[in-house]
């Protein structure tokens, strides 16, 4: 993993660029740094086509949206973004697109294997990281997941570099690109590799929590890193959800301070993320947070408050409530079904956008801490 500077210095130039190439990489003559071999490399059926019982190429290929995140830049509102910003003819073509849709196209030809297909959209290499130096052995049952990470494999078992690979693309979003009409990025990481369909098994304790945890300090992180290098006022009121909300966890408290100084929270959120990704969750910690959430509906109904921070709270709130209850709930009951009744009118009238009404969400919010206090019982 790129040192938190480095890794910050590459992205800056190219946003996606942290998802491809390794920074130490960086000091290597071109000839010596490994090649991508390409998501076909991949779909062998004696390695993860499905031949041997490993189908996660399948599974990427035929339901991971990933897949055709390249596809869908030839589509109606891909095009009327690319008009907006100028960009002539195809907008899968256009470096500043396929930066996220197709990072491949990114790489350059030397570092392309003569297989490799650049237009693959989101592919495994993307992730995992060039597959050169451990292609021919990584299947193999004596070989130890250490040595497959220290041949160039990226240890996406570590929940904060699991983050670190997925923000860029999932949060930062270049303010022009915004205004052409791309719609808002929002990073969740827990919440996001459950809307995939897993290729990999994690039964590892507490792993819902802290997936959650460590995304949205990873995402204050980002934002923090954002608006520390240009104050952005699109920006604040979500930096502002996100520490109001990070500072309701018990680490949250501990590691972040009371400051608006954007440079000092993105060095606490870092820390957060890396201790978040370690913690344990004890079910009476996920009882006493899920109280909390569902009991802000006060706040919320207070007509003074500000609309808009209002609404950005309540965009983080709900997809945090839906990740502990996930977590929380052993079985479902008339009481659990009645909580998810009202998550989900929760979650609808918090993404209302422009239309957002806070009493609507207090009310909705009250309903939660209802339904939850059944449950506690």
């Amino acid at each position: 993993m790129a040192s938190l500077n480095s890794w910050r210095a590459i992205r800056l130039l190219l946003p996606a660029c942290a998802l491809l190439l390794p920074a130490a990489s960086a000091e290597q003559p071109a000839a010596a740094k490994p090649k991508f071999t390409g998501a076909q490399s991949c779909a062998s059926t004696s390695c993860h086509g499905g031949g041997t019982g490993r189908n996660e190429s399948l599974i990427y290929e035929r339901k991971d949206r990933h897949a055709v995140a390249h596809g869908i830049l030839g589509k109606g509102t891909s095009q009327r973004i690319a008009e907006a910003l100028g960009i002539a003819g195809d907008p899968g073509k256009a470096a500043q697109c396929n930066v996220c849709h197709a990072p491949m196209q990114s790489v350059p030809l030397e570092r392309l294997a003569k297989e490799a297909l650049a237009d693959r959209g989101v592919s495994c290499e993307s992730c995992h990281a060039p597959a050169d130096n451990w292609l021919r052995f990584h299947t193999r049952p004596d070989v130890s997941f250490e040595q497959m990470v220290a041949a160039g494999m990226r240890d996406l078992n570590n929940i904060y570099g699991r983050a670190n690979t997925c923000v860029a693309c999932h949060l930062n979003l270049d303010e022009p690109i915004r205004r052409a009409g791309h719609p808002e990025l929002y990073f969740e990481l827990d919440r996001q590799v459950h809307a995939q369909p897993p290729h990999y098994a994690d039964e590892r304790p507490s792993l819902g929590p802290r997936q959650w945890l460590t995304g949205q300090a990873t995402a204050l992180r980002e934002l923090s890193w954002k608006l520390d290098a240009k104050r952005e006022e699109s920006l604040v009121p979500r930096w502002k959800a996100l520490v109001w909300l990070l500072r309701k966890t018990d680490l949250g408290k501990k590691e972040l301070p009371q400051s608006e100084d954007f440079a000092a929270i993105k060095t606490a959120a870092d820390q957060l993320a890396r201790s978040a990704s370690q913690a344990l969750w004890t079910r009476e910690q996920l009882s006493t947070l899920l109280k909390e959430s569902v009991g802000g509906h006060r706040e919320f109904g207070d007509a003074k408050a500000d609309k808009l921070e209002l609404r950005r709270r309540a965009e983080v709130l709900v997809p945090a409530i839906d990740r502990l209850w996930r977590a929380y709930k052993k079985e479902t009951n008339a009481a659990a079904e009645s909580f998810e009744s009202a998550l989900e009118k929760a979650n609808v009238t918090a993404w209302e956008g422009e239309d957002f009404e806070p009493a609507r969400f207090a009310s909705a919010l009250e309903k939660l801490q209802v339904a939850f206090a059944t449950i506690a019982k």
